[in-house]
């Protein structure tokens, strides 16, 4: 079940980021959809770490990486779109945030084939 939720979790953050960047940058401006997108992605890839279930799934991501998650979900939640670094979002969403979730959701498969890649 744990799987299950998780996988449903990480789907939901690929959503979010596909629909935050198929526009491009310039769709990503404060108070648009595609911001508000974003800011989701950022927040659900956070709330992960708070389920114990989710832990083997998550083990080897850099403690840098979840305190990045919690403080940027913590101004997308707390201090709203004007304290949150655009260019920053952006970066996050296309660059730094999708080879984590690839990596999450292929953790989820290990024990299920003969691959142990990480």
């Amino acid at each position: 079940m744990a799987q299950e939720n998780f996988l449903d979790s990480i789907d939901a953050i690929d959503a979010f980021i596909l629909h935050a960047t198929s526009g491009g940058r310039g769709d990503l401006t404060r108070n648009s959809p595609a911001y508000a997108s974003g800011s989701m992605a950022v927040i659900r890839a956070a709330a992960l770490f708070e389920v114990d279930g989710f832990a083997d799934f998550l083990a080897g991501t850099p403690d840098d990486v979840v305190r990045a998650l919690r403080t940027m979900r913590n101004i997308a939640s707390h201090s709203g779109y004007r304290a949150m670094d655009d260019e920053f979002l952006w970066v996050s969403l296309t660059v730094e945030l999708p080879p984590y979730v690839a990596r999450w959701r292929r953790a989820t498969q290990v024990g299920e084939s003969d691959s142990t890649a990480p």
